[in-house]
């Protein structure tokens, strides 16, 4: 029951869990072989919750006993451990496109995907508190569920207000969820994943939101069924791994050619963009604040004092489609996008040319300009100073 065949892969998380779906998503989409397992398992309660020091899932366990935290991470950690299952080769813009979709897939989309969830409890609430409940309570009695449920419900909803989802911005948020939908409806018209004719890490991004609220919630699954079926059917064709989708069966099962990123997809991230770049320089900015109010601190030193994981960095206020909107910086998203940073910082000459040309046209300019103080790292999955 708790042990773990050799080569093995366990995936602790649950359904209702944005960030369990993107790395389910890899999992899937790589043809890696894993079992899933909730919180409730025995196993997370004894070795794996008291090893990783905090409650967030996913955690993945390796069957010579690494464990790991945070979606991110494990995607690195999967990565480095089956190379072959995700070995399609990706030109520079490509790569950086991944890059910058993991930033947009984690906090750009997070917006529409927690207010979807929590402001439509008439139509969520008995589905949603029924998933996290069994998550954490199965199999105990009807009422312990929904106690555990509601629970989780009420704490989760609760971060609606840091990122900014109140009465005065949801008009905003839902016309630019809308106006999202129908840019990946133009996209998936045209290819059948995000870079062509097979998954990357992109789409395993991209599947955290996508699939892990607004294609599986009660209210934004019929929304998304009604305005973009063509989205819809992508997240059935990355749950179901398709080798080779119906509705493409001439295109290659392999990412576009010749280092191309389709104008259908910088369409979506010229979108999202817009809403997210000064989010990320802000955030950036008050981070870089955090690093001179600290200066002289070791590295490996928490951000956070009282040992937060994925501590606030102060408010900020950015401009999201028009509106005005108050809300946390984080320094998690942050550390994702520094990934990209660094991306950039290894390219030379004509590949780093066209990696700026990229991220100009897709509206990642200014993020691309970013200059931490600091490097980000994670010790004992808390965010922390390199």
């Amino acid at each position: 029951m708790t042990a773990i065949p050799d080569g093995g892969v366990v995936l602790y998380g649950s359904p209702a869990s944005l960030y369990t779906a993107k790395v389910r998503a890899w999992l899937q989409a790589f043809h890696v072989p894993f079992e899933e397992r909730f919180p409730s398992h025995p196993r997370y309660r004894q070795t794996i919750r008291p090893h990783v020091e905090t409650h967030r899932i996913p955690v993945v366990e390796f069957s010579d006993g690494a464990i790991v935290q945070d979606s991110t991470a494990i995607l690195d950690a999967l990565e480095q451990r089956f190379p072959q299952a995700c070995a399609a080769t990706l030109g520079p813009r490509q790569q950086l496109a991944v890059h910058l979709w993991e930033s947009l897939a984690d906090r750009a989309l997070a917006k529409p995907a927690m207010h979807y969830r929590w402001s439509f409890p008439q139509t969520n609430e008995a589905f949603v508190v029924g998933e996290f409940g069994r998550s954490l309570a199965f199999p105990a009695a009807p009422e312990e569920i929904a106690r555990m449920g509601q629970r989780v419900a009420g704490k989760m909803a609760s971060y609606l207000p840091m990122l900014g989802i109140e009465e005065r911005t949801i008009p905003t948020i839902e016309q630019t969820y809308l106006r999202t939908l129908e840019l990946f409806e133009a996209h998936f018209a045209a290819h059948p994943y995000l870079l062509g004719g097979a998954p990357t890490r992109a789409d395993c991004a991209l599947m955290g939101p996508l699939f892990g609220h607004l294609a599986r919630d009660p209210y934004p699954r019929n929304l998304m069924q009604r305005a973009a079926p063509l989205t819809f059917r992508w997240t059935e064709r990355m749950t179901w791994a398709e080798r080779r989708s119906p509705e493409f069966p001439l295109a290659a099962s392999s990412p576009l050619s010749d280092d191309v990123v389709p104008e259908t997809l910088i369409a979506v991230m010229r979108h999202l963009f817009a809403g997210f770049d000064e989010e990320l320089v802000k955030s950036a900015g008050q981070f870089n604040a955090w690093v001179l109010d600290h200066a002289g601190v070791p590295e490996f030193t928490w951000i956070s004092a009282e040992g937060a994981d994925q501590p606030s960095l102060g408010p900020i206020v950015v401009d999201y489609h028009g509106v005005s909107i108050a809300q946390q910086a984080l320094g998690h998203p942050l550390w994702i996008f520094q990934r990209a940073l660094d991306f950039m910082a290894s390219r030379q000459g004509t590949e780093r040319a066209a990696c700026e040309d990229l991220a100009q046209t897709a509206g990642a300019h200014s993020a691309m300009a970013i200059r931490l103080a600091r490097r980000l790292t994670r010790v004992s999955n808390r965010l922390a100073v390199a």
